[in-house]
């Protein structure tokens, strides 16, 4: 490429847009605990405890639940940043999937939520994915979540793919149809889920 274009060798990527890389014998480590730091700093994402869990058991939010928001700007911000966190965090994706779905009318229980997925980022900060060499195996799972949001009854999809035991993609969301059954609901995953291995 040197050939071609003016470039130069800046030696081993560590940091590139608030993603950490660290490089040892064994692989690689992708973590943001810089980015989610700033984030848990910022006024009105300041909680005093962290928590195991980003949510509770069985979460639903829906539309019509809670009081509106006087000004929806901090949410829209919060809910933006924790879009970015996925890029290393994989284990807040169906919490911030949820929170994405009221982004034009945010509710107040809605902003609980966030402040649950914030108390949980900060008692995991330094959480971080491990790609390590590996063997060209794939390993899929996928779930849904039968009529799981409450105001329209699409379904929720979520997937994992795995070559070998590095996780290289993972989604959550909404179905774009209402699936009849809960069998329809996992056909339907299972469809998405393959295109995306295959």
């Amino acid at each position: 490429m040197k050939d071609q274009f003016h470039i130069r060798d800046l030696g081993q990527l560590s940091y590139f847009l608030g993603v950490e890389a660290q490089h040892n014998n064994e692989g690689l480590h992708h973590r943001q605990a810089k980015y989610i730091s700033n984030l848990l700093t910022a006024p009105k994402c300041k909680e005093q405890s962290p928590l195991a869990c980003p949510t509770t058991s069985g979460m639903k939010l829906s539309l019509y639940d809670g009081i509106l928001l006087p000004d929806p700007t901090e949410y829209r911000r919060v809910v933006g940043a924790l879009q970015y966190c996925i890029i290393s965090r994989p284990n807040i994706l169906y919490a911030v999937n949820q929170l994405c779905q009221f982004m034009h009318n945010p509710q107040d229980t809605h902003w609980m939520t966030i402040k649950r997925v914030l108390r949980y980022l900060k008692g995991t900060v330094d959480y971080r994915l491990f790609y390590s060499p590996s063997t060209v195996d794939i390993h899929v799972f996928c779930d849904s979540d039968w009529a799981g949001n409450l105001d329209d009854r699409r379904s929720i999809s979520g997937f994992s793919i795995f070559l070998e035991k590095n996780l290289i993609s993972w989604c959550a969301k909404k179905q774009g149809v209402v699936s009849r059954s809960s069998t329809e609901a996992e056909y339907r995953n299972m469809a998405l889920t393959k295109a995306e291995a295959y």
